[in-house]
């Protein structure tokens, strides 16, 4: 299973506030992040949802069957001039 990016925007004051709960914490804020977000999913019992399976492609069905000449007819001919 790959993994998926999540972002926002903050302002220069809540970047501020999350970078020194990192310092204190010992926390990159990517790990204090996750660890925030999922703590938070555990909380609300949300529950990992599975991803759904492409569906399957069928192939197209026939209508009807070309019909191919066998031989070559007079009006199949180029004429030049």
């Amino acid at each position: 299973m790959g993994s998926k990016v999540v972002s926002t925007k903050l302002s220069e004051e809540e970047y501020g506030k999350l970078v020194g709960l990192c310092s204190a914490s010992g926390y990159t804020v990517s790990k204090l992040l996750k660890r925030a977000i999922l703590e938070r999913m555990n909380e609300e019992g949300i529950q990992e949802v599975p991803t759904p399976k492409p569906a399957s492609r069928e192939e197209p069905k026939v209508i009807q069957t070309p019909q191919v000449k066998s031989t070559i007819q007079s009006e199949d001919r180029f004429q030049y001039y």
